[in-house]
């Protein structure tokens, strides 16, 4: 099978999911809804904490909440399509029945990492990006063309990193029959990319930087879009997310190769 059918085979599937979704319209509402006070919740610790200082290591108000609407549209991907279709992976290793997957004439990882999307959880998209408007009208900043562009590779270069990131945990149920420590030890590190990276200092700074680039994430993105991100740093980024990629990629190709199947 080529890419562009094994891509039609996943839209497909991604429209079963919407039609599942509206099928079950309480279900679709109560998700956006809990999506929404999550969102509102995450928000709250910025208001707390502005309340009593008048920025945070040099970031302002409205540049912090920059910082936290890039968090929240991750954070939407990671609840919307990585985390729903990386969690399937491993009840499906689990259960043997990754067989199916594998015989498929496609990519199994391609199959087996965006095969359904939840749609309630997209809410955060948009809302991070109402976000993302209201500090720059609050800072009466705009943004040029090539900084939006560079904002938005960035976005796609922490998307990618956050895939990577939950392959190689899911992948790990190969070997493992418990993972889900890994994955809520991820969720927890995630959590720390709601603050701006210069909050994090020495061997922190490293770890959120190189290990779980929390930094490159979230902080990134802001600065290239407020013209603040040098083009060396920018190009780091983008390289640190294609090896992030590359390596997962080969994990997952390792994992793979010592699955035994149901039927061994």
């Amino acid at each position: 099978m080529s890419l562009s059918r094994a891509f039609d085979a996943v839209g497909a599937s991604w429209r079963a999911s919407l039609l599942a979704s509206t099928q079950y319209r309480g279900n679709f509402v109560l998700s956006t809804l809990f999506s929404a006070l999550w969102t509102a919740w995450s928000v709250l610790p910025l208001i707390v904490v502005f309340d009593h200082v008048e920025s945070i290591k040099g970031w302002s108000p409205a540049e912090a909440t920059l910082v936290m609407a890039w968090f929240v549209i991750l954070r939407g991907v990671l609840e919307a399509v990585v985390q729903p279709n990386l969690t399937t992976l491993v009840e499906r290793v689990r259960s043997g029945t990754l067989d199916f997957v594998l015989l498929k004439p496609a990519d199994p990882q391609l199959l087996v990492s965006f095969s359904s999307l939840e749609p309630g959880r997209l809410f955060d998209v948009p809302v991070g990006l109402g976000l993302v408007v209201w500090a720059l009208d609050q800072m009466a900043y705009s943004p040029s063309l090539l900084d939006m562009a560079a904002a938005a590779a960035l976005t796609v270069a922490g998307a990618a990193i956050i895939y990577a990131l939950w392959l190689c945990a899911a992948a790990t149920s190969f070997w493992w029959v418990k993972v889900d420590s890994l994955t809520y030890l991820l969720g927890a590190v995630m959590d720390a990319g709601r603050w701006p990276g210069s909050v994090y200092r020495g061997a922190v700074r490293v770890l959120f930087t190189f290990v779980f680039p929390i930094i490159v994430m979230t902080s990134a993105p802001p600065r290239a879009l407020l013209g603040r991100l040098e083009a060396l740093h920018f190009f780091g980024c983008v390289a640190l997310a294609v090896a992030f990629a590359f390596g997962s990629r080969l994990f997952w190709r390792r994992a793979v190769a010592s699955y035994t199947s149901a039927s061994s």
